[in-house]
């Protein structure tokens, strides 16, 4: 790393401070202005999954409504308690801050500002991208329901996700502040 991003200072950004360069997530105006509500529906944003797979995992679940955000739909559409949205950041981040709960990637930045919206959530990181697994398992010892991905046992796992787990909540407005003491007082 010294070769590749060669630079005076460092700062790491993570869901926990693990280190004196690594502050918390920094999160978007929308987010950090919102005020969150429950309106009772789960917020998906699964992107290695296609439509159809979408379909046979989520409609089984029919005392739960799901808004799935997809890159396969060109425009809102509805079948059964499944409503597919096209993925579009404003609607999304309307979804999330409205949602009982979110089911989503590995990421970084939907993971956390979900955390700072105190929602819960489940997370299935993208096979193959290594950053996704560290942030699975650093998402899991928060708390965090998380999964390598959806197989046979999905139906028990939901269940108990939805039932047990609770949703954790941490207030990232301070991160820019942090950021800026880190950079220029230092």
């Amino acid at each position: 790393m010294k070769r590749y991003a060669k630079a005076d200072r460092y700062i790491g950004l993570h869901f926990e401070n693990y280190d004196d360069f690594i502050i918390t997530p920094v999160i978007k105006k929308e987010i950090l202005e919102a005020t969150p509500k429950d309106n009772g529906h789960i917020t998906v944003y699964l992107p290695s999954y296609c439509e159809p797979q979408l379909i046979e995992i989520f409609s089984r679940f029919k005392e739960h409504q799901f808004e799935i955000f997809s890159r396969q739909s060109k425009q809102e559409h509805t079948i059964g308690n499944i409503v597919f949205k096209p993925v579009d950041k404003s609607s999304f981040n309307q979804s999330m801050i409205h949602c009982h709960a979110i089911i989503t990637g590995g990421g970084f930045e939907t993971p956390s500002e979900a955390i700072h919206l105190g929602k819960k959530i489940m997370a299935i990181p993208i096979r193959g991208q290594y950053e996704q697994c560290c942030n699975a398992a650093a998402l899991n010892k928060m708390g965090v329901m998380t999964l390598d991905k959806i197989n046979g046992n999905f139906t028990n796992d939901f269940e108990n996700w939805i039932n047990h787990y609770q949703p954790i909540q941490i207030d990232y407005s301070k991160s820019i502040p942090q950021a800026m003491e880190k950079l220029f007082m230092n």
